[in-house]
């Protein structure tokens, strides 16, 4: 599925599609998460909720594989277990999709976002060698 925004094209894939060698594309990245973060007054349609479900559920496809990669740190480190703990409620989250009512699927997705920021942060230090 292609999802095309005026000033935001990119594409969306689900975790098992995505190619281990894709680029992590840190700005469409991080300015979708901002554009999900930024404060309103109203509470977005429903169609833009979903909208925003397909962006962080593709990003997450592409974050997700290059953190489940084991660490040179042992498997009972504090920061694996943390890791570990973050992919699998992402993963359940996606799974269960956005709640009904609108409040809380918005919720929903501000709580994706910051965790969708983190793992961008993580996926990043995994980059470049510093993990």
């Amino acid at each position: 599925m292609t999802v095309l925004v005026q000033a935001h094209p990119f594409q969306v894939v689900n975790e098992v599609d995505a190619d281990p060698g894709l680029p992590i594309d840190t700005v469409a990245i991080s300015e979708s998460v901002s554009i999900i973060l930024e404060p309103r007054e109203i509470l977005p349609s429903t169609a833009l909720l979903d909208l925003w479900m397909s962006w962080l559920s593709g990003h997450f496809a592409v974050l997700l594989p290059s953190l489940a990669a084991p660490s040179s740190r042992p498997p009972e480190s504090t920061d694996d277990q943390l890791i570990v703990g973050t992919v699998d409620f992402v993963r359940r989250a996606l799974e269960r999709g956005l709640p009904e009512e609108a409040e809380a699927a918005y919720v929903q997705l501000q709580e994706l976002a910051r965790t969708c920021r983190f793992l961008l942060g993580l996926a990043n230090d995994v980059l470049h060698g510093n993990r």
